[in-house]
This record gives C-alpha cells, sequence and structure tokens, in this order.
C-alpha cells in the first residue's frame, strides 16, 4: 500500500521542529547553567579612620576609604560642579564616585567626587575630600559644631593633616569656609593657618603616602 506523501512530509518537517526547539532548550539551558566569573573588587588607593571631636556627634569613628585619586580633569569637574553653591550638591552627584566615608555603625556612607593629595613638610600629606552629601544628612539629628561660623552647604568637604606614618587630625566644612581655586583645579578648607580640628586620632590604614 502506497503511503500518503503529505503525511510523510508532515512527519519530516514536525521532527525538524522538535529538534530544533530541543536544540534551543539545550543552549538556553547552558546559558543559565553556566557560572559567570564574579567582578573583580575594586581596589582600594588609601585608607584612613577618624573620631569626631568638639561638635556634634562627638567620638563617632570614621572610615575613610580612598578608591582613586582623582586627575586634573576630574578635580577641573568637581571644581566646575561647586561653581553655583545652590546647585553643588546636584551636579556633584552623577560624577564618577572616587571612595567612601563611613561613619560607625552606619549602613550608609557618603560618596566621595574629589580625592586630592598635596605634600606637606616633613613628609606629610594634606589630603582634601569633597562628597555630595552633607555630612550627618543621613542621621536623624544633623551634624554640627558650635560656635562654627562657616557656610552652610549641602555637599561636605573634609581634610586630613597626616605626617609621614599616617598620624593626624582633620577638619570638615561644618567648621570651616570652603575654597575653590578654578586656575588650580583643587577644593581645600580655610583654616588661617589655624585649624578647627573636628577629627581626631587619624590614622592611615593602608596605601603608601
Amino acid at each position: 500500500m502506497q503511503s500518503d506523501p503529505s503525511s510523510s512530509l508532515y512527519r519530516f518537517i514536525g521532527t525538524g521542529k522538535r529538534t530544533r526547539i530541543v536544540a534551543a532548550c539545550a543552549a538556553a539551558a547552558f546559558l543559565v547553567l553556566t557560572p559567570t566569573a564574579p567582578a573583580a573588587p575594586r581596589a582600594v588607593a588609601a585608607t584612613f579612620t577618624a573620631t569626631t571631636t568638639g561638635m556634634t556627634p562627638a567620638d563617632v569613628k570614621l572610615r575613610i576609604q580612598i578608591l582613586e585619586w582623582s586627575e586634573a580633569g576630574a578635580r577641573a569637574e568637581v571644581v566646575a560642579a561647586l561653581a553655583d553653591p545652590a546647585e553643588a550638591a546636584k551636579a556633584l552627584a552623577p560624577l564618577p564616585t572616587v571612595g567612601y566615608v563611613w561613619p560607625a555603625a552606619s549602613p550608609v556612607g557618603y560618596s566621595v567626587k574629589y580625592a586630592h593629595r598635596t605634600p606637606a613638610p616633613n613628609g606629610g600629606e594634606r589630603i582634601t575630600l569633597v562628597m555630595d552629601k552633607r555630612i550627618g544628612s543621613y542621621d536623624y539629628k544633623g551634624w554640627s559644631v558650635s560656635g562654627a561660623s562657616a557656610k552652610s552647604i549641602a555637599y561636605s568637604v573634609l581634610e586630613l593633616s597626616v605626617d609621614a606614618s599616617g598620624n593626624g587630625v582633620g577638619t570638615l566644612s561644618l567648621a570651616a569656609d570652603v575654597i575653590v581655586d578654578e586656575e588650580a583645579a583643587t577644593v581645600s578648607l580655610a583654616t588661617d593657618g589655624t585649624p578647627v580640628n573636628v577629627l581626631k586620632d587619624v590614622k592611615r590604614e593602608s596605601g603608601a603616602p
């Protein structure tokens, strides 16, 4: 008896479809089950610790992680973002993050957008960081320095002065006004030679000077 050609063609087409479906499923399973290599952790250029003092709150330990030092071009972008103090925090937010400042026992850190260091006498350094939020803004009660005449700003500047061993003191823009040098593309705090040190026990944990 002669077979129906259309029936044979149907079986051929059906088999082809099933083969393609099985192959597609196998490929999908391979993609799902194949492990993906985790991204390498970002290196840390330097880590410092410090403790607040002479301010509210006092005795809060900070962990300061610098992922990379800002080159001239990156510093210029931050300086440009600070041109309008009223919009500075908003302008800083989308810029690359180059570090973090972590208050102890807090799950939230402050993003650093500018990290610069300049040599100081006897092998020391002055390290200046700019954050896109006012430090203490995550707390129910904001941070403050009693008697300070610094202008209120929506971002923060943190400055450390350390010796060759990485030990020293520091201050914040809560206690001193911010100086922006457009020509040099730098940010600093106005200490007038007598800084109001509101950070004590500054220590370098890692990172060569």
